[in-house]
């Protein structure tokens, strides 16, 4: 049987209707655009259905987390990563869109330092000790729980920067390191502010941190706090946004009071300027 189908203006705004629900069956949304590498970046993701949806990037598994505005990420950079737009892969039921996040290139600085000898090589002592820290730290970094942070990250201290991340640091003239924190200027005895909601995870003296407070925000997110001259909270203690954890010291392999400030991301070292410049 032949069937004649009638084009009317309303059949016409019907098909193109269908058409925009389908395009737009799913939002990507990539916060900030720009970054450079150890940045910290957003990814949001709504959708008109309940189809699954699965994230790569770099050729990695991307976790998405529920929230109000549907599903987010945040997703490190790895210091080294290479300039240029890389792709962010999103599967949704059975079609695959792209989004991306442009990489500039960047040049951290690069200062000289002249230490004493011990400061530069361990003993095998300290390096026994040292190893079993990493150890230690490592463990919890590969441990995601549900995100418990909320709204924006804020500085620990309203104190100037006094060697920011990424600062190549030439030790002797034979040990370079990558300052893979912030250090922020304070004197002995300042109080310190956990950068968002969480649960200690780790209230320790450490071989180079000295008293050290790891928090845990959920989502593979923590917070680390380094050279303390004294603790505020202990292991498994509930905090809040703000709330006082610790006091600037000079404990560990500080030459000097200040708050060493590290930021960790599924594992990775991230800027944590870029984090506190997030809209969340």
């Amino acid at each position: 049987m032949l069937v004649t189908y009638i084009y009317t203006p309303l059949l016409a705004a019907v098909i193109v209707l269908m058409a925009s629900l389908h395009s737009y069956a799913i939002n990507v949304l990539v916060s900030p655009p720009e970054v450079v590498p150890g940045d910290v970046f957003l990814l949001k993701i709504t959708s008109a259905d309940n189809a699954p949806v699965e994230v790569t990037f770099l050729d990695r598994k991307v976790d998405l987390y529920p929230s109000e505005w549907g599903l987010i990420s945040l997703i490190p950079l790895d210091v080294n990563t290479s300039p240029g737009k890389h792709k962010i892969h999103v599967r949704h039921g059975g079609d695959i869109s792209i989004a991306s996040v442009e990489v500039k290139s960047h040049t951290f600085r690069s200062i000289k330092l002249t230490l004493p000898e011990e400061k530069v090589t361990l003993s095998p002592e300290d390096q026994k000790r040292v190893d079993k820290e990493y150890g230690l730290q490592q463990d919890i970094w590969g441990k995601n729980t549900k995100p418990v942070w909320d709204g924006q990250f804020a500085a620990p201290l309203d104190t100037e920067i006094s060697t920011e991340f990424g600062v190549r640091r030439i030790m002797n003239e034979k040990k370079t390191s990558v300052h893979r924190g912030m250090d922020f200027r304070g004197k002995t005895g300042i109080p310190v502010k956990a950068l968002n909601a969480g649960t200690v995870v780790l209230s320790q003296d450490l071989f180079y941190g000295g008293n050290t407070v790891v928090v845990d925000h959920g989502m593979g997110l923590y917070s680390v706090y380094m050279h303390l001259s004294k603790f505020n909270v202990h292991n498994n203690s509930k905090v809040e946004k703000g709330q006082v954890i610790g006091f600037v010291g000079s404990s560990g392999r500080a030459t000097g009071p200040h708050l060493h400030l590290s930021v960790k991301l599924n594992g990775l070292s991230v800027n944590p300027e870029s984090l506190f410049k997030l809209e969340l």
